[in-house]
Formats: structure tokens, sequence, C-alpha cells
């Protein structure tokens, strides 16, 4: 496999059909085709979502360019927010009044364990294009400094030349992701050896968990 070297499309087009043996397909498809094609939808995986489908949980690598930040003040009794215009994803929900972040929950979790009394905002969830807060604010008025992944029109790569705007390092995620994804559309027995390799080279790049090790973890992650 490739060395952390900044690859392009064709590059990594190259790295997958030797991975997948160079094999050719019978009938008009082109594998060369397939794999542009399993090569883009990893990319876009990587770029664009919270959920790796490949990984149990998947907090979002970053990407310099797609990283969003801005501040809202809360209203008295008003426990929901709109998402930033151009975001996707939200990272994180900081406090800054208080300097203190917000811990992430999922809805049911949140809806559950909801205060019935209100005050400074501790727990987040996120749910279609808002943001819900718990406890509910009181009379103060909190600053939130909110961090988000923007969207994006641009997440595939089409020429030869183009260049993934994720690190360096998450080049070869990308080529070990369309490979297996390849070998597991071809049915390739060696696909779950490739589905090994990914969750290790993204685990070890980032701070993600495998359901291997989650299912040990008995502390609490704020990804849930």
């Amino acid at each position: 496999m490739a060395g952390e070297l900044t690859m392009n499309f064709l590059t990594i087009q190259t790295h997958v059909l030797r991975n997948l043996g160079n094999r050719q397909l019978g009938g008009d498809t082109s594998i060369t085709t397939l794999v542009k094609e399993w090569i883009n939808s990893c990319y876009v995986d990587l770029v664009t979502t919270g959920k790796f489908p490949e990984l149990n949980r998947f907090a979002p690598i970053p990407v310099p360019t797609l990283e969003g930040k801005d501040t809202f003040l809360t209203g008295i009794g008003i426990d929901y927010y709109s998402y930033p215009v151009d975001g996707l994803t939200i990272t994180a929900l900081i406090d800054t009044t208080n300097d203190n972040p917000l811990i992430q929950r999922d809805m049911a979790t949140l809806q559950k364990n909801k205060s019935t009394q209100r005050g400074k905002p501790r727990f987040y969830a996120t749910y279609g294009n808002k943001i819900y807060v718990d406890p509910t604010p009181d009379s103060a008025v909190y600053s939130i400094t909110r961090l988000y992944r923007k969207k994006v029109t641009d997440a595939v790569l089409v020429n030869d030349t183009d260049i993934p705007i994720i690190g360096v390092e998450w080049h070869e995620a990308i080529e070990i992701g369309a490979t297996y994804r390849g070998k597991r559309s071809l049915g390739d027995p060696t696909m779950e050896k490739w589905l090994a390799d990914l969750k290790a080279y993204i685990v070890s790049h980032s701070e993600q968990q495998t359901e291997e090790e989650e299912d040990h973890d008995d502390g609490f992650s704020v990804i849930l």
C-alpha cells in the first residue's frame, strides 16, 4: 500500500486496480468505471459524513477548508436552535459565557433525561436541521460557539489530476476503502482483510472507535 504521500485521482485508481489484481470484467461494464465509483463513494463518506458505514461510530475527520465556526445567543425558555445555513454536521458546542463545552447526546437520550428545571445548557442533540439543548436556558443569556462541518458540493474526484481536499494522511484510507468496496462488490474472499485494514487505519489516524473497542469501553463518550 502507499505511504502517506499526496495521491491524485489517477494514482488512487492505479493503486486500487493493482489491489484488485488488475482484473477485467466481462460485458460492457469497465472495471475502471467501477473503480472510480468505489473511490468516490469512499471519498464522499470520509469528507461529508459523521458516520462512516464500515464503523459503528465515526467522528468527522479534520478538513480545514470545511471547518465552520459561529456564535449564537440563547433565548429565555427556548431549547432549540437552527443549523448554520452552510452547516452539514455539528461537531461541538461551547458555552463561551461559562467556558464550558456542551456534551453531545442522541435525541432519545436527551428527551428521556431532560431537566425539568431551566438553567445553563449542559447537553445538546441534533435532529433534522435543529440543535436542541438541555436544560432549557433560563433568564440568563448564554453565548454558544458552534463548530461545524460545512456542506460541500464538489466532494467528487473527476479529473486524473484532482487531489482530495482531505489531509494527505487520509489519502491511503480512500485507497483501502475503495479496495474493500470493490472486493465486496466482486465477491472476493479477501474483502474482510481489507475491511479490517480500513478500520485499523481510520482508528489509528483519528479519535474513532471500532465496534470491538466500543463494546469494551465502560466510559462515557461524547459521540453517542
